[in-house]
């Protein structure tokens, strides 16, 4: 007799003490893993059957024992697999361009959001708390603005003439959750991935975990590995510079805990960028 059991967009079957795991098929990822096993590059999980409208998978138990060297096994998996699947592409001079006029654009967005904002609080009789604590810390918040804009005007002119770029396979899910520690150590949640700079699965992987684990230690480690050029760097410290999104709508309360989060995301990347983990 099968037993189901459902793990979050997993489906595991045991039958006769046998067990395989069941997911919606999404990408064609049964190709992705026969060329990333082709580059050498073996950290995804076994697909034993295909169906028209999913995939099956071994099932692999997961380790529970402490290991002081979890987040860099991770961190190794993800620069090998960046730097095994690594080439360099043809790309118009115009996808830069779109680049830069996306970032621009919401940076101008957002100067002109908190410029409004700071004088609506200025005409307040009595400020909320909230309020309070994000006129306080304006000039902090505008000075972040400021140097994404000078940073990425900076890297624009190192790209703008480019026809080539660097490329590889990217995870586009990176996070500690889709780290898989067992007999074999797999990255799963391959559904998004995508053929793009390699600054995308980092940039993800620091704003999903840039609280829980030593970012500046694992991303000395990932450029150890697969060192990233100036441009790269460049476009990293601009995308992880970006403020977290907030939420007008909470109440007074949550409105307080949320900008006291952005003020210490902000606070904290600004540290890790001066601290040039890839130089």
């Amino acid at each position: 007799m099968n037993r189901f059991t459902i793990k979050g967009k997993v489906k595991i079957i045991e039958n006769d003490g046998k067990k395989i795991v069941i997911k919606e098929k999404k990408k064609d990822l049964k190709d992705l893993f026969e060329y990333l096993s082709s580059r050498g590059y073996e950290y995804f999980p076994n697909i034993t059957n295909e169906r028209n409208n999913s995939l099956e998978y071994e099932y692999l138990e997961k380790e529970n024992t402490f290991n002081d060297n979890i987040d860099e096994d991770m961190i190794n998996m993800v620069s090998l697999l960046h730097y095994k699947t690594a080439y360099y592409k043809n790309v118009s001079q115009s996808k830069f361009k779109e680049i830069y006029n996306k970032l621009i654009d919401n940076i101008d967005y957002l100067k002109d959001k908190y410029s409004k904002k700071i004088e609506l609080i200025d005409n307040e009789e009595y400020m909320s708390p909230s309020n309070y604590l994000f006129a306080r810390n304006y000039t902090i918040i505008m000075s972040n603005l400021y140097y994404i804009e000078k940073e990425l005007n900076k890297w624009y002119k190192l790209v703008k003439d480019k026809t080539k770029e660097r490329v590889c396979v990217v995870h586009n899910n990176l996070k500690k959750d889709n780290f898989f520690r067992g007999k074999k150590n797999i990255l799963t949640g391959w559904d998004n991935y995508l053929v793009d700079t390699p600054v995308l699965d980092i940039y993800k992987l620091y704003r999903s975990e840039y609280n829980n684990v030593d970012m500046e230690y694992l991303l000395k480690v990932y450029n150890e590995n697969n060192k990233l050029n100036e441009e790269e760097i460049i476009l990293f410290n601009i995308l992880i510079s970006m403020p977290l999104n907030t939420n007008e709508e909470l109440n007074e309360y949550d409105k307080v805990k949320e900008i006291k989060s952005c003020l210490f995301y902000t606070y904290k990347t600004s540290n890790f960028i001066k601290s040039n983990v890839f130089n």
